[in-house]
């Protein structure tokens, strides 16, 4: 229990670091997206085993390049342009690509693996390779393309949008913080829920330890929290005129928390059958106590998405 409080705290201050290395000027969003990068590329490799260890063919050396592929073309994306439609068609692009990619290096390999593989099921090395490289896919879908969404968020001030103009960067800073605290405060909840009111099971046979009066404490207190979260940053005047100039009320705010925060156990859930399905109890062990990067983020794959959509839609409604 110790070493997984002490690895607890330390991970929430890497995260408050990789937050403090934003504001360095100029440089700042380039080291929040290595830190969001990183976790993408171990994320998937984590997935990658997953479902290796389901024995569902899957190619791990193109699950780790396959998120390479999406970092270099956002990082390429920002240094030129600053169009959120052409940002879409770029990764689009680029999922196309590394799926092309795959076939094509599968299709022409030809290891004693894959020749005994061939031969046990008795399939064409082209079905072979439309096999793997659908599967492949996945790993980049989940979790690569949707904690994709942080990046976006990170540089959402940089894109067109008329509402934007007086931001100052302050947008992309509001708005990864809610990404971050809602499955954070969400996940501390539900535990503590949990915990003290006990009750019945939430789904008992893909994670057993969850309760419904835990799901309950954690949809309400993160709600309200994002209330709260909402009367101290309109305490600060800088970010009181932006929130006000994209016309966020309290409601918003709690609406926010209240969702994000149902879709953030729905990623801890979708998590907790992957690694049923492979009968692991952790996606890795790089954190004692707390499983892998895929454990500690299951909940920010899901909300990131939600949080990106619900601040594009603000934006342009």
């Amino acid at each position: 229990m110790k070493k997984k409080v002490l690895f607890g705290i330390l991970m929430f201050l890497a995260l408050i670091v990789a937050f403090a290395f934003r504001l360095i000027e100029n440089y700042g969003l380039y080291i929040f997206d290595l830190f969001v990068g990183a976790c993408c590329i171990l994320c998937s490799l984590e997935f990658s085993r997953l479902l290796v260890k389901r024995d569902i063919l899957v190619s791990q050396m193109a699950s780790g390049l396959y998120p390479s592929l999406m970092f270099a073309i956002h990082m390429f994306f920002f240094m030129f342009s600053s169009d959120i439609l052409l940002y879409l068609i770029l990764q689009l692009s680029g999922l196309l690509f590394a799926f092309i990619l795959t076939f094509i290096i599968y299709l022409c390999l030809n290891t004693k693996e894959i020749l005994l593989y061939l031969k046990e099921n008795k399939i064409s090395k082209f079905k072979y390779a439309i096999k793997i490289s659908l599967k492949t896919f996945l790993t980049f879908i989940y979790p690569s393309f949707l904690l994709l969404s942080l990046m976006i968020l990170n540089r959402i001030d940089l894109f067109n949008f008329s509402k934007l103009s007086s931001s100052n960067g302050n947008l992309g800073w509001i708005s990864l913080v809610i990404a971050f605290v809602i499955p954070i405060i969400s996940d501390t909840f539900a535990m503590l829920g949990g915990m003290f009111l006990k009750g019945k099971k939430l789904c008992e046979k893909i994670s057993p330890k969850k309760t419904v009066s835990g799901s309950v404490t954690a949809l309400v207190l993160t709600s309200a929290t994002m209330g709260a979260l909402y009367f101290c940053l309109i305490s600060i005047p800088a970010l009181e005129n932006l929130i006000s100039i994209l016309n966020f009320k309290l409601w918003n705010f709690m609406l926010l928390g209240f969702l994000g925060s149902a879709i953030s156990q729905a990623g801890d859930l979708f998590e907790s059958y992957l690694k049923r399905k492979a009968n692991v109890k952790d996606s890795g062990n790089i954190f004692p106590g707390h499983g892998g990067f895929l454990d500690r983020l299951d909940s920010h794959i899901f909300n990131a998405p939600f949080v990106l959509l619900f601040i594009i839609l603000t934006i342009i409604i």
